[in-house]
């Protein structure tokens, strides 16, 4: 029996610390914060946000925040001002210093790629990884149409420097091209003179008239103009 206060006592000495660290990551202050900072650089994921210095002890933790002053962009340690107001009204300012992590979805291969071969999705397996560290990593939402630039190996984030969009008009090829002027649509047969993705423009020549104009690629062999 004389074992179990020691047991006891050791077992509180493992719990608290997790329950600290619970604790700290519902921070009402940094909740709130990632809320209001998403929103302001309008960020695609999850931003995760933590204390580099630790807040204000003077600062209430139920008080309703406004950002005064932020970066341009976000990176992995940010300075943030912002305004406190607490429930009797009574509002104070104080420059926080924050540490950002923003969570996304990215593509990993699960088998080498060569050079020119199309990234196809369901290939791939995905990862987490922080967008503020890992800059040229590719989302897992990314629709645009992508071939392998280079060669790349199995068991990586897949980054940007790796892929090229597809090209789905090439140089040389015959596409369709749908001009529109207010409520009339014609479409007629153009030649590309150059390569061209999805959203991007392509230089076409009419066969007929010999004119050349510029339109926008939309899907495979085909593309628009407004004139």
């Amino acid at each position: 029996m004389t074992r179990l206060p020691f047991i006891f006592g050791l077992m509180l000495a493992l719990l608290v610390p997790a329950r600290a660290q619970a604790v700290a990551a519902e921070d009402p202050w940094l909740v709130t914060l990632a809320a209001l900072l998403a929103d302001r650089y309008q960020t695609s994921g999850q931003l995760q946000l933590d204390w580099n210095r630790p807040r204000p002890a003077a600062a209430p933790a139920d008080a309703d925040l406004a950002i005064l002053s932020a970066p341009a962009e976000l990176a992995p340690q940010i300075l943030v001002t912002v305004r406190a107001t607490d429930t009797a009204g009574r509002s104070s300012d104080h420059t926080l210093v924050l540490r950002a992590e923003l969570w996304r979805d990215g593509w990993m291969l699960r088998d080498p790629a060569k050079l020119g071969d199309p990234l196809s999705p369901p290939l791939l397996d995905i990862r987490r990884f922080d967008a503020l560290r890992e800059r040229e990593a590719i989302s897992a939402d990314s629709s645009a149409e992508l071939n392998f630039a280079r060669a790349v190996p199995a068991g990586r984030l897949l980054l940007w420097r790796d892929v090229a969009r597809r090209p789905l008009v090439r140089r040389g090829q015959t596409l369709d091209v749908v001009a529109t002027d207010g409520r009339l649509t014609i479409t007629l047969r153009a030649v590309a003179l150059n390569d061209a993705a999805r959203g991007e423009t392509v230089r076409v020549r009419n066969p007929d008239s010999k004119k050349d104009f510029v339109a926008e690629v939309v899907s495979e062999s085909r593309a628009s103009v407004r004139f």
